[in-house]
């Protein structure tokens, strides 16, 4: 389409959406920018922004203080996160996740950095050490199966959502440190560091906080920005006089972090197989790099509070679809029984249990826990014939790509079948991309879904959740997981009360 005055809005508009090519005249653009507000104060802003008028899969969004290209399609998501992933680098949108997690895979803008520390930490994740971690899963799954039982004696609803964040809590405690952490750094507090970290994400606080610790670091002489932690302190300052409670629970879980550490350096934990035993093992095989305790702890930020959330949030959503699809939870009850019986499941059990893997996929296709990921381009670039500048923040909205009509046959409807094996199509293996893509995709995704998988059947065993109330809406934040409680009814099926220890 030609560029035309008639269908962008001028320059002074406050807000503005328009697609590439399909002509909307400025006006409708600003209206449909400012359509988006009340969405998002009733949080249905994805499928608003999901099924907005045009046919092409570019759309252009300026807001204050921050303009967007907005990528849909397959194609165009994996030109910008693997095709041509080096010159989209991270954008300053992570700067206020990283007031929390510091430095670590998720937030490093630096990439010789980056690479360094994803080869010391990529050999930790690697298939053998994750499928030793799984008797750990099941053991916490089996506990939290029991918790549910006696919260449920006397036929008292659960929170789901919570009993979740709890469980994952548990397995990252103790995966990660060999140890119970759940009384000293509860769910409760991780729950209010990364919903407020979460929606500074959303409302762009980090662009112009970004763009303070840049001009700081211009002032000061510093030539690679990348390498400094002046924004982390200059966000930190500003999340006290935004946020002050939030930035005491972040204090508080930073202190546990550190001392865990130190107990770990001095042997008074055990050091075990435990992750952060490896990461203080880890080195760098190109160049014998070894972690400072302070990369240590960014790591550990990162792994407790975006692991745990992002599992927990598919977690909660899978006993939601459940409930509201019977079929689908009987077919996993019976898969279920029939591959373990009574015994616990393990890491072995898993190819046997497509169906499982398959509830989990289609959750995370549905509703996926991470909303979206953003690049900034460093050189020229087009995509879907549009011009990208070098410095344009390039956005991909996973929700949007997950229901792309063009891929998925009734994209909104939940239907595990998808992710069988034998129905799994390449271009739908390339359009559901629940943990990333490209060398950026999450470093620890076969330890999440390996979890989610084990936590899945380990409840299919013995009980299943009814819903008492019409699917909650979702929280636009760091992850999309319920807004407020998930309030079902557990039901347990007939079956001896003892829960065999995993083997």
């Amino acid at each position: 389409m030609a560029e035309n005055s008639a269908l962008h809005p001028p320059r002074w508009a406050p807000a503005a959406i328009r697609w590439h090519r399909t002509p909307v005249t400025w006006w409708q653009s600003w209206r449909l920018a400012l359509g988006v507000l009340p969405r998002v104060r009733d949080h249905t802003v994805l499928d608003y922004a999901s099924a907005l008028p045009g046919d092409d899969d570019v759309m252009v969004a300026r807001v204050p203080l921050a303009r967007f290209v907005i990528v849909r399609s397959p194609e165009l998501v994996r030109q910008v996160l693997v095709t041509n992933q080096n010159n989209y680098l991270k954008s300053p949108e992570y700067d206020m996740l990283a007031v929390a997690f510091g430095r670590g895979l998720v937030t490093d803008f630096n990439d010789e950095q980056w690479q360094r520390n994803r080869r010391l930490v990529q050999p930790i994740f690697a298939k053998r050490n994750v499928d030793g971690f799984a008797p750990v899963m099941v053991a916490a799954a089996q506990d939290a199966v029991e918790r549910i039982r006696t919260l449920s004696a006397t036929g008292e609803i659960v929170d789901v959502g919570a009993e979740m964040n709890r469980l994952t809590l548990d397995v990252t405690s103790r995966t990660m440190f060999g140890t119970d952490i759940t009384g000293p750094m509860s769910e409760v507090v991780l729950e209010r560091l990364l919903r407020f970290f979460g929606r500074g994400f959303m409302t762009n606080l980090s662009h112009p906080l970004h763009n303070i610790s840049a001009w700081v670091m211009q002032r000061r002489g510093v030539t690679d920005p990348a390498n400094s932690r002046v924004p982390l302190r200059i966000m930190r300052r500003a999340g006290w006089l935004i946020e002050p409670r939030a930035m005491r629970d972040l204090r508080h879980a930073e202190q546990v972090v550190d001392g865990l550490i130190a107990d770990h350096r001095s042997g008074r934990i055990d050091r075990g197989d435990n992750l952060l035993s490896l990461l203080m093992d880890a080195e760098d095989p190109e160049t014998g790099y070894r972690y400072t305790d302070q990369e240590i702890h960014d790591e550990l930020m990162t792994f407790i509070g975006a692991g745990m959330e992002t599992t927990a949030t598919a977690l909660s959503w899978v006993w939601q679809l459940l409930s509201e699809n019977p079929e689908a939870r009987a077919r996993l009850r019976e898969e279920v029984r029939t591959v373990l019986g009574t015994r616990g499941a393990t890491a072995a059990d898993l190819d046997q249990l497509p169906w499982t893997q398959a509830v989990v996929s289609e959750t995370m296709r549905l509703l996926p826990p991470v909303i979206g990921l953003a690049r900034t381009a460093k050189d020229h670039d087009v995509l879907g014939g549009y011009a990208i500048k070098p410095g344009t923040t390039v956005a991909v909205i996973l929700h949007a790509l997950h229901h792309h009509q063009r891929v998925w046959e009734r994209p909104d409807e939940f239907d595990p079948g998808r992710f069988l094996p034998e129905n799994l199509a390449r271009e739908q293996k390339r359009a559901a991309i629940p943990f990333g893509a490209g060398k950026r995709m999450c470093v620890a995704s076969g330890f999440a879904s390996m979890e989610a998988a084990l936590v899945v059947a380990t409840f299919a065993q013995h009980l299943e959740f009814d819903a008492v109330a019409p699917r909650p809406r979702r929280q636009i934040s760091f992850t999309g997981g319920p807004d407020g409680p998930l309030p079902m009814r557990p039901r347990f099926l007939p079956q001896p009360r003892r829960i065999d220890a995993a083997v």
